[in-house]
């Protein structure tokens, strides 16, 4: 009962799983929906949120939920850094999943893209007494006065998916994330499998963020390691494409304008990597190019299957939603859990699509 209380309350500040949008490096998508059935037949039409609903909400909740909600589980926060975006409400996803399995409640808000609006949002939830917080910071590096609030106010902190600095590790409680290197050494062991003489590449980048920056890295290394002339592989240019479909695409469109000699394009997530292929096919040129995304999105391997891509480095966002309520949990129980897990990748090609499940992120079953 408390349950449907608190999503009734949340529906009108809260964002929830989205029909189609993007991925782990970024980007805008559809509009929002609440998370579940729950909410939806309280709220059919919410309105937009005023600049004090989140405060008032998280008043509200306060108020109604109190130590009641507590006596069937713990209160878990979830605070991605947007919501607008198919890999974080994947997150989201293994979140809910969690918590509905330990009887625990859920508050999450959407700050989108904005770390003022996460900070406060993470204000009111501990306001509204949750226990733990599941993290993805939107500034990593800039993230320790919003954990000092959490560690002053008892609340624990699993720090998931965009990890904070080294220096912040004292204020978190657990660490999961993908091996961002191992994302990017997966596709350059494509390229150099693939293309064993040599290569012209261009890089769809998003450099600021350090994930991203990371994958990059990985995938160079993985054809260096990988091939006995390295010298052959060439970086044409590094373009902006700000993990997003449309500036990908315009990006894309303009250097093969310039550059008549590209063989792969290395995309930094599979919604980029849509762009490029808009902007391949546009230039006539299907079949001549190998496009490389990255998350192993739905939309990527559909992309896959079919063969307008040829490979993703997969990441595994519910999982890593559901073991951070599930770490999460076990600290607040007094339990020793691993301080940084680091969750491993796999690689999704034409040869193995049929392995996967086209219509979702990933499974909850170890691997």
């Amino acid at each position: 009962m408390m349950k449907k209380v608190l999503k009734r309350l949340l529906s009108g500040a809260v964002v929830g799983v989205m029909a189609l949008s993007l991925v782990a490096c970024g980007g805008s998508g559809d509009d929002s929906k609440p998370a579940d059935d729950t909410a939806q037949e309280d709220q059919e039409e919410p309105e937009a949120p005023t600049d004090d609903t989140e405060k008032d909400v998280a008043d509200d909740v306060e108020d109604e939920v109190g130590d009641d909600a507590k006596e069937g589980g713990y209160t878990i926060g979830y605070s991605p850094y947007t919501l607008k975006n198919e890999y974080f409400t994947a997150v989201l996803n293994g979140v809910q999943t969690a918590c509905d399995e330990l009887g625990c409640e859920l508050i999450y808000f959407d700050p989108q893209n904005d770390p003022t609006k996460q900070a406060s949002q993470i204000d009111d939830m501990i306001a509204s007494g949750i226990d733990a917080l599941i993290y993805l910071p939107y500034d990593a590096g800039g993230a320790r006065t919003v954990l000092q609030t959490c560690r002053d106010a008892g609340v624990k902190v699993i720090n998931i998916d965009t990890v904070v600095t080294e220096a912040d590790y004292d204020l978190v409680d657990g660490i999961l994330a993908s091996d961002n290197l191992q994302l990017g050494e997966l596709a350059g062991q494509w390229v150099a499998e693939n293309h064993p003489d040599g290569a012209n590449i261009l890089i769809c980048h998003l450099q600021v963020a350090e994930s991203c920056v990371i994958n990059v890295e990985g995938f160079w290394k993985g054809i260096k390691d990988n091939v006995e002339n390295p010298d052959a592989f060439k970086e044409v240019q590094v373009v902006e494409g700000g993990g997003d479909t449309e500036v990908t695409f315009s990006a894309v469109a303009d250097v093969l304008q310039a550059h008549d000699d590209i063989n792969v394009i290395y995309c930094i997530n599979d919604t980029s990597a849509l762009g490029a292929v808009q902007a391949v096919e546009d230039a006539g040129l299907t079949g001549k190019i190998d496009i490389i995304g990255k998350d192993g999105a739905p939309i990527g391997k559909q992309a896959i299957k079919d063969g307008k891509m040829v490979q993703s480095s997969a990441q595994r966002p519910t999982y890593m939603g559901y073991m951070g309520v599930m770490e999460a949990v076990d600290v607040l129980n007094g339990k020793e859990i691993e301080f940084n897990v680091s969750i491993p990748c796999y690689s999704i090609t034409k040869d193995n699509i049929d392995d996967f499940d086209l219509t979702a992120w990933d499974s909850l079953d170890e691997e």
